[in-house]
């Protein structure tokens, strides 16, 4: 996942300044986000010890203001970012294509020019860019959940760290199966977009000869194999979410027993086992979210594999002058 983000990264030029920007006020929203729950355990032991005041109310509010203003910064930063990134990735492909043979043109490629600039980098623009300061926001906070864990029990932090790497593992998994079909995908969302554009192109003609319900017939069974291979993609990333969900459950459930053997051992306080069922529920919460949106990163792939193939079609070469040659020269 991490290989992907660079992907993108390396496509942003001079904006790369502005993303990684967002990595960092994604970082302090991580940070904030998890803060009130930090703030309640001192206030849990405050109460226990006797000694709480109003004060410690203010702290969560203050953490939440914080964080939304962290969060509008960071989408701003990204979302600004995805836009002249692909703006000038845009106008990039257009002086290419200026530059290309018409056999490009006539060899079938109308259809992929326009998935590539109507669904590729429209999907990228609109989905992964958006969300990559999000996918680090969660990274930072799993890691901030797991370190606080350790903080109030090593075997709990160890426990939780097991949890995490078990998880990590099936989300490489899911992210390998997901990148075969979301080639197919995109695949099959040009051949759309070709058959759309020939139906077009060819309705006066059909007309004439009554070919109309033929190449009407035609789209349908695109849309239906559009439909399939959607369903499909779906479908194969459904059991390893279900897995990856399933494993976080048990580990949350699994702490809460560990952490009560630890406290009739001796080896947790009564304030820590309270503040370990303060959070335990919402403790792998971060990285189910980073993997239920992990998918967009592999349609991302597909889509950067497609413009990469079109940026990579060989220019005429240009030997033309600036200026025209004197008469008689």
């Amino acid at each position: 996942m991490i290989a992907l983000m660079k992907r993108i990264l390396s496509v942003s030029g001079p904006y790369q300044g502005r993303i990684k920007l967002a990595f960092v006020f994604a970082f302090l929203k991580a940070m904030l986000s998890k803060a009130p729950i930090g703030l309640s355990f001192l206030a849990l032991s405050a109460f226990l010890q006797g000694t709480m005041t109003a004060r410690l109310a203010v702290g969560p509010v203050g953490c939440v203001l914080l964080e939304c203003l962290c969060q509008n910064i960071a989408d701003r930063l990204q979302a600004a970012a995805g836009y002249m990134v692909f703006a000038d990735l845009r106008m990039e492909l257009g002086r290419h294509l200026r530059r290309l043979p018409m056999g490009y043109f006539t060899e079938g490629n109308i259809g992929k020019i326009s998935s590539v600039l109507s669904t590729d980098m429209v999907f990228i623009e609109e989905n992964c860019m958006h969300d990559i300061a999000n996918m680090m926001s969660y990274t930072f906070a799993q890691a901030i959940l797991v370190l606080w864990l350790a903080f109030l029990n090593p075997w709990l932090g160890l426990a939780a760290l097991a949890v995490v790497l078990i998880v990590w593992q099936l989300g490489r998994a899911s992210l390998g199966s997901t990148l075969a079909h979301s080639d197919v995908r995109q695949e099959q969302s040009e051949a759309l977009t070709r058959a759309v554009l020939d139906y077009v192109e060819g309705i006066g003609i059909a007309k004439t000869f009554n070919l109309l319900g033929e190449r009407s017939e035609q789209l349908t069974e695109n849309f239906a194999r559009s439909r399939k291979v959607s369903i499909e993609f779906e479908e194969s990333q459904a059991p390893w979410m279900r897995a990856l969900y399933l494993v976080c459950g048990l580990g949350s459930v699994l702490i809460i027993p560990l952490s009560l053997w630890l406290y009739g051992r001796g080896q947790l306080s009564i304030t820590f086992l309270l503040g370990v069922l303060l959070f335990v529920f919402d403790l792998f919460g971060p990285i189910k979210a980073l993997y239920s949106q992990a998918t967009r990163l592999t349609v991302m792939n597909a889509c950067m594999d497609r413009i990469e193939a079109v940026l990579a079609q060989p220019e005429l070469p240009d030997r033309g002058r600036e200026t025209l040659p004197k008469a008689g020269s």
